[in-house]
């Protein structure tokens, strides 16, 4: 199982650590990505799980969303409050002959947005939007919250692949509180220098206390809580019903006599949902009764 550790670094530093190798795995086995595909839906997938620790309540939402202008247009990522994450990426088969060692900014493209919603169940979520820089993602996200959000923030995420597999998987968020001491801010920035070896570090037996040991030698660490992180959908037949009413009752009227059925796929999860005669039917009686009301 996937997890991710809660950590506090002095007393105003607080980290998020993931080991995500599982949930990156099933994640990329279900929409049957490529190398480079897997690499940039992944760290999409560990960076939303991250920041979905930042939520306060159970019914939180945290949805990060990648506009690309190249190969990958699309990525979007939505986790709870509990963990449960799941994504959808455009292009399941992007390739970069030339790719250098885990760069795959070049597939996604420069020029694009990354986007944050964060919905608290009000009427309107939190939209926050900012231009990629360098478009490997967690760079993006880093200068996005120190830009829009104000707040520092240093990032890295891992997706280590060969031949379809995913070997290793990780990420990790730093973020100084406000009372942070300038002892505490120095050694924030110094950490932050450190990820670029992040890469080494991420394999399954992670020691979480090793590792920011690693990153804040000359503070005290103390991990706070560990939670399960997994790709779990949360769609249904029902709600996917829903969603085949909206196209009114004379567009399912042809699909009815042409097709005599309908069949509609979870982007998520890519579980297909089969609605026959019946149920069109059925659909198109509910409409009516509903248009006479």
């Amino acid at each position: 199982m996937s997890k991710i550790w809660s950590a506090l670094v002095g007393k105003n530093i607080r980290v998020y650590l993931a080991e995500a190798k599982d949930m990156t795995q099933e994640a990329c086995e279900i929409h049957h990505t490529s190398e480079v595909s897997s690499i940039a839906y992944g760290r999409t997938l560990i960076a939303t799980s991250l920041l979905s620790k930042l939520l306060k309540n159970d019914q939180d939402v945290l949805t990060l969303k990648i506009g690309g202008t190249n190969q990958i247009k699309t990525i979007l990522a939505t986790a709870d409050y509990n963990g449960m994450i799941k994504g959808y990426i455009s292009n399941n088969d992007a390739e970069l002959p030339m790719m250098k060692k885990g760069k795959i900014g070049e597939a996604i493209g420069l020029g694009g947005n990354i986007t944050v919603i964060r919905d608290f169940g009000l009427k309107e979520p939190y939209v926050g939007i900012s231009h990629m820089l360098t478009a490997e993602i967690d760079d993006d996200i880093a200068f996005y919250y120190r830009n829009s959000e104000q707040q520092p923030t240093g990032m890295k995420l891992v997706v280590k692949t060969e031949n379809q597999k995913i070997l290793a998987a990780g990420g990790i968020l730093i973020q100084p509180l406000p009372d942070a001491t300038p002892q505490e801010k120095l050694a924030f920035e110094k950490a932050v220098e450190k990820l670029s070896d992040f890469e080494e570090q991420v394999h399954l037996e992670m020691d979480p206390e090793a590792l920011l040991k690693h990153y804040f030698p000359d503070l005290e660490i103390r991990i706070t809580n560990t939670f399960d992180i997994a790709f779990k959908c949360d769609c249904t037949r029902d709600r996917i019903a829903r969603a085949l009413l909206t196209v009114g009752k004379e567009e399912l009227k042809e699909i009815l006599a042409v097709d005599h059925e309908a069949v509609l796929k979870c982007h998520f999860c890519n579980t297909q949902y089969r609605f026959d005669e019946n149920d069109l039917a059925d659909m198109i009686q509910a409409l009516d009764e509903d248009s006479h009301h």
